[in-house]
């Protein structure tokens, strides 16, 4: 009997043992995905498979997400503030904290359409970026939507507020990661834009207010103008963000 005892508390031992072995480590979860529509896929940080994504699915810090065709998916951010993301659409989140003392969110949207409605930051420590291939966004609380081409040429739009926009960090890296993105949709090129300004990327740094554009280009030079409200509201994408934006304030 006691032989018997003694096999089976090692036989328990080694099953705790193997069990705290596997503990998957701490992930800092940063918000959550909201509403995913069609075909949404989650790749978490350190691993290789893309998994689909559900409602309410935890958002984690380097969580990359990927639209397929037909598909769109919202997140929302422990502040509020909510990114969505359209069909064929490649968005990452870089890095994100929210404490009682500092807000800092990075990401990335590699290839495809971005709407972003970011609570206002109070304060002075605290940041907001969205990054591009060739550009990257700084806001401090307002409404704005971003374009990524296939060539990395971007678009910024601002609906409220206003943003910081400068060049982003000269990079290698390629859109795709995991599963492929499939080709990539054309994203409509922007209305009234004025000549583009020949300067290094270095030199330059532009506050896109509401109701004004940016067009960056993979050379580094970039075109500010006005867009037409009423004509912009006419596109599907425009209209649903609103649809959704209303949403927030019931």
């Amino acid at each position: 009997m006691k032989k018997k005892n003694i096999s089976r508390y090692l036989l328990i031992l080694l099953s705790f043992l193997i069990s705290m072995s596997f503990t998957p480590e701490p992930v800092n979860v940063v918000g959550k995905v909201t509403f995913p529509l069609g075909n949404v896929l989650v790749l978490n940080k350190g691993e290789t498979r893309f998994r689909k994504a559900t409602f309410n699915m935890p958002l984690n810090t380097g969580d990359k997400i990927e639209t397929k065709k037909q598909s769109r998916c919202e997140l929302t951010y422990n502040d509020g503030s909510v990114v969505r993301i359209d069909e064929q659409s490649i968005y990452t989140v870089e890095q994100a904290q929210f404490s009682e003392s500092q807000k800092q969110v990075e990401s990335k949207l590699s290839i495809g359409k971005l709407w972003a409605n970011v609570k206002k930051l109070v304060r002075s420590n605290d940041s907001w970026k969205l990054k591009s291939p060739v550009a990257v966004v700084a806001v401090r609380g307002t409404i704005y939507r971003m374009n990524a081409g296939a060539d990395s040429a971007t678009q910024v739009l601002v609906y409220e507020g206003n943003v910081a926009v400068s060049p982003a960090a000269p990079s290698s890296a390629q859109p795709g990661m995991g599963t492929a993105p499939g080709p990539p949709k054309q994203v409509p090129g922007p209305t009234q834009v004025a000549p583009p300004t020949k300067v290094t990327p270095e030199q330059w740094f532009e506050i896109i207010k509401a109701q004004q554009q940016i067009v960056v280009r993979p050379d580094g030079t970039y075109a500010k103008s006005d867009f037409n409200m009423q004509t912009d509201a006419q596109l599907e994408w425009v209209q649903w963000n609103k649809e959704r934006d209303a949403l927030l304030k019931e």
